[in-house]
């Protein structure tokens, strides 16, 4: 079985490893620079965001991951950031803790912007972002994978939509919010809504770009950032 585990520091899904460091200001396409000191502790120093509305039609739900939370340990699951979960209330979000999660049985769900879309996204829309990466050199990063915590009727709800970008709906709220709603017919789940802003995301990845055009203002290629998970 592939291991799945909450690290103070990094989550593991499938043996994959996602950053938690500064999550709570991480929204999806947060751009900055990465802070990499000596072992798990790598960051993102987030600089700006991507303006939601050029985000619409391009977030994708990937999937949700069951936690056993009881064999989780608490000092690792708390970071001491202020982290929220969303819920089935007309409040929409509750505050997130170690006791709550093995309550509630909370579970996380994963949203990504696949590399392609990502990249013609920064040469064509996301101008202040590509600015950015190609002056911060080395250190620049996108946020290209959120993880989120939710209940288990929400996540339900999503993984009945599908994993197509068009399953969900977004629109742009004040604030740098995004909110995403589920899309799908013919299932008992009913559309679920969340909002993505600060202090929702759980943990994340971030791409950098492995190569410029001559003059980069042009990006040719991306890669996973995945430094600093080991």
């Amino acid at each position: 079985m592939s291991e799945t585990r909450v690290g103070n520091h990094t989550f593991v899904y499938n043996g994959e490893r996602y950053f938690r460091d500064k999550s709570e200001d991480i929204l999806m396409c947060s751009y900055g620079e990465k802070e990499d000191p000596l072992g798990t502790k790598a960051s993102l120093n987030v600089t700006n965001h991507v303006d939601r509305g050029i985000l619409k039609g391009k977030v994708r739900y990937v999937t949700t991951a069951d936690i056993d939370w009881t064999r989780q340990a608490k000092t690792d699951v708390e970071t001491g950031a202020a982290l929220k979960y969303f819920t089935v209330s007309a409040s929409g979000t509750a505050s997130f803790s170690y006791e709550k999660a093995k309550s509630v049985r909370l579970k996380l769900a994963k949203f990504v912007i696949d590399e392609g879309p990502l990249k013609t996204m920064l040469n064509n829309e996301a101008g202040g972002a590509l600015r950015f990466l190609a002056q911060e050199g080395a250190d620049g990063r996108i946020v290209s994978t959120i993880w989120v915590v939710l209940e288990g009727t929400i996540a339900e709800s999503f993984a009945a939509a599908g994993t197509t970008t068009g399953a969900l709906e977004a629109e742009v709220l004040p604030g740098m919010k995004l909110k995403l709603t589920a899309k799908h017919a013919g299932s008992s789940a009913g559309n679920s809504t969340i909002v993505l802003e600060e202090g929702t995301t759980f943990a994340y990845l971030m791409h950098r770009v492995a190569k410029w055009n001559k003059d980069k203002t042009h990006i040719e290629e991306l890669d996973i950032d995945a430094k600093g998970l080991n």
